[in-house]
């Protein structure tokens, strides 16, 4: 059984979706995970460079910074989908949906790309279930209804449970848990959050004690987290000095002077 305990979804987006046939999204890859219900239609998918044919009655599952396009046939495609990250983090909120292909990105939007829990695992697209008619009265509620977001939530994760115990058994481990703390971290400051705390603010945003943050990030990057955080922030600095005034990069970066910056 997998670990649901390790599981704190956000759901960036569950809509009923209709395409026109014939209809092309190009060559791209998403931050985040999204599972598609095939209500009616079929569309041809390259995921990972590999063609599948995917038809009425099929869940599909798109994985982070997988490459894939579709294009829909015969006639229109009705396919509610739930996009969604598996653990809520810092940014999350601020993450889009992607229509994208990584070279075309920025840093910024590829630093959205999120940790793929099931790295390891074949990547295909199909998914099945053991009781599908219960996943899909779950995964309707979900898009159709008027629940509140935390009931939800609630559902997403059952879903995710029956996902993972039917196609990707023993993928929750100690080693492999979703965005652990340090993960955590490391995206928040990646995404340019964090810059200038001091890690006696992170350890209260994380809600954990700063010497148990401090030790896990070093076992798990090799370097302290003040001085990673130090790092991003001296690179943000070089950025704005194109076009800022030393005093000003200080000011914006937290230096308590111009000569501390220095």
């Amino acid at each position: 059984m997998s670990d649901i305990f390790n599981i704190n979804p956000y759901i960036r987006v569950a809509m009923h979706s209709v395409i026109p046939r014939h209809y092309v999204i190009k060559r791209r890859i998403i931050f985040d995970y999204e599972l598609i219900y095939i209500a009616d239609g079929e569309f041809t998918l390259k995921y990972d460079g590999v063609d599948y044919k995917c038809e009425t009655g099929q869940f599909i599952f798109l994985r982070p910074d997988v490459p894939h396009s579709f294009r829909s046939i015969n006639r229109d495609l009705t396919q509610p989908h739930i996009h969604f990250d598996i653990t809520h983090t810092a940014d999350s909120e601020r993450v889009p949906v992607s229509f994208k292909d990584k070279p075309d990105m920025t840093d910024k939007e590829i630093g959205f790309i999120r940790e793929d829990i099931f790295k390891g695992h074949p990547k295909t697209p199909y998914v099945t279930f053991s009781d599908p008619e219960r996943v899909l009265e779950i995964f309707y509620e979900i898009v159709g209804s008027e629940l509140s977001p935390l009931n939800k939530k609630a559902r997403l994760i059952q879903i995710l449970d029956a996902l993972i115990n039917d196609n990707f058994p023993n993928a929750l481990t100690v080693d492999t848990a979703p965005y652990r703390i340090e993960k955590q971290i490391k995206d928040y400051i990646d995404a340019g959050q964090g810059l200038t705390a001091r890690l006696e603010d992170i350890a209260k945003q994380f809600n954990y004690s700063k010497f148990y943050l401090e030790r896990r990030f070093k076992e798990k990057y090799g370097v302290g987290l003040m001085a990673y955080r130090n790092e991003k922030r001296l690179q943000k600095a070089r950025e704005l000095l194109q076009t800022a005034s030393v005093s000003a990069v200080a000011a914006k970066l937290g230096f308590s002077s111009i000569y501390s910056f220095s």
